[in-house]
């Protein structure tokens, strides 16, 4: 806090400074001034919380600097001291809202008493003023919302834009922010983006959309379009990571709406031009391609007949989206995804050998987290690759050998999982089989088990969301005990010195 202590007694403003403890009222502060228009160009310049004034003072007293202290500082909280106790000064103090009138000579406990006084009512000022800014500001975002969303009916939309005294009968346009490497809220960003809008006066309410996603609704009252475009492109000095994306001009508030689906479709082509920051909503020539089912059945015959085809297909298949068709990212999504579970389910050896995917279903979950078209297809053709070298090294196994490997990966979570269940499931004697398994892998079908077990819990143990007890249960160990044990026994590292390793 900070407080201007005017009076032209030198010794009586150095006695106040050194008299008084401050800081422990929040007072690091304190500006000193010998007239009354020293005074006031240091209350314009440093915006003081607090002014100690003297009334009487060469060049300006203390009641007309406080008068004009009123258009520099009108949130300041005023102090008078006066050896003389004048009842039209009093008056004045009054009618200037003084918080209090201390008399000279100055007693010390007198003065604590009125600074104690004075710092409260500051406070008060201040929380209050805060309480209106994030009143104010939460009400801006819900208009946003509200102009923004099909389902509101327009009774209410008009009744709060009269209530925030957002422009009616003008133009309107969304424009709409993605960030995809912000923090959780975006407070931040949205305040320096309002705020920016408000520099430039363009009446704006902004919401955050959760996602990376900012949402602006901007009045061009008075404003062209061409400078709104001109102005948006300033925005990459708060962040030059994000895109940013202007929809349709549309001229009533009950089309906002329309403005928001086209600043949408406008932001989409950054899914597959992120080489590009800035995107304005064009009507498109053609009407936008589906995705053709007859693609996942072109995915699956490469699949099982010529899987190392299948890296330069989705290349090809990325290529014919990018530069021709632009598919709607949530069907390219989709189809992508089915493309990473069927690989997955065709071969679920993979889950023990692949980063960050523990679950078929983390698929979808990891596939909705990318952002471009190209991350998408580094991430399908990491599982391509995979498949692929599985492919290749189950080559030299029999059938029968890869039957069981696959039955394995399919039940390692089953406790009981052993050899006289699988010789049952595979219609063969137990000592056949593990002489066939050993004969072509060099290990038996137990030590596989084991083996097999270890390396997905390894696996699982590196995501530190899974708890020990989990992953010993999704790995098919009896308890987690045994777990641990067998664990250090393979790896001459207990599970949780493993995570430590490794995170």
């Amino acid at each position: 806090m900070r407080i201007l202590i005017a009076d032209d007694d030198d010794y009586t403003r150095e006695g106040l400074i050194e008299s008084v403890e401050w800081e422990q009222y929040g007072i690091n502060n304190i500006l000193e001034a010998r007239d009354g228009e020293e005074a006031l160009r240091l209350a314009a310049r440093y915006k003081p919380d607090i002014v100690l004034t003297d009334i009487r003072m060469p060049r300006l007293n203390g009641i007309v600097f406080a008068e004009k202290l009123g258009e520099y500082c009108p949130d300041c909280k005023l102090l008078f001291m006066s050896g003389y106790l004048d009842v039209d000064y009093l008056k004045s103090a009054i009618k200037l809202s003084a918080v209090d009138y201390i008399e000279k000579p100055i007693k010390i406990a007198d003065l604590e008493e009125a600074i104690q006084k004075t710092v409260q009512s500051v406070q008060k000022s201040q929380k209050l003023e805060i309480d209106l800014s994030i009143k104010k500001i939460l009400q801006h975002q819900k208009l946003a919302r509200l102009l923004t969303e099909s389902t509101v009916d327009s009774e209410s939309i008009l009744k709060l834009c009269e209530e925030e005294d957002f422009p009616m009968n003008t133009n309107y346009v969304c424009l709409m922010i993605f960030s995809p490497t912000y923090i959780e809220n975006g407070k931040e960003l949205l305040e320096n983006t309002n705020n920016f809008w408000k520099d430039q006066a363009v009446y704006s309410v902004g919401d955050y959309l959760g996602e990376g996603r900012f949402i602006f609704v901007l009045s061009l009252n008075r404003v062209k379009m061409e400078r709104i475009e001109s102005l948006s492109k300033q925005l990459f000095k708060f962040n030059e990571n994000i895109y940013v994306g202007i929809g349709e001009k549309v001229a009533s508030i009950s089309e906002i709406k329309q403005s928001y689906r086209t600043v949408q479709k406008a932001l989409e082509r950054s899914f597959y031009h992120p080489e590009f920051h800035y995107f304005q909503y064009s009507k498109p020539q053609n009407a936008q391609s589906g995705i053709s089912p007859q693609l996942f059945i072109d995915f699956y015959k490469l699949l099982k007949s010529q899987p190392g085809q299948l890296a330069d297909w989705i290349d090809s298949v990325c290529n014919v989206f990018v530069e021709k068709e632009h598919p709607p990212r949530e069907q390219v999504c989709a189809l992508f995804s089915s493309i990473g579970r069927a690989m997955i389910q065709e071969k679920g050896t993979l889950l023990a050998k692949l980063e960050s995917i523990y679950d078929v279903n983390d698929i979808d979950q990891r596939i909705s987290e990318l952002h471009t078209i190209l991350e998408i297809k580094q991430f399908i053709q990491e599982i391509c690759k995979a498949y692929c070298l599985e492919v290749e090294s189950e080559a030299k196994y029999s059938r029968t050998v890869i039957g069981v490997m696959d039955y394995i990966s399919s039940h390692v979570s089953q406790m009981d999982l052993d050899l006289p269940e699988i010789g049952q499931q595979m219609h063969l004697s137990c000592s056949h089989l593990n002489m066939l398994f050993k004969q072509e892998t060099g290990t038996t079908i137990t030590q596989y088990i084991r083996d097999y077990r270890i390396e997905l819990a390894k696996k699982l143990i590196t995501n530190e969301h899974y708890k020990m007890n989990a992953i010993s249960e999704l790995c098919g160990f009896a308890s987690p005990s045994y777990f641990a044990k067998v664990f250090r026994t393979c790896t001459n590292l207990t599970p949780i010195e493993y995570r430590k390793m490794r995170l």
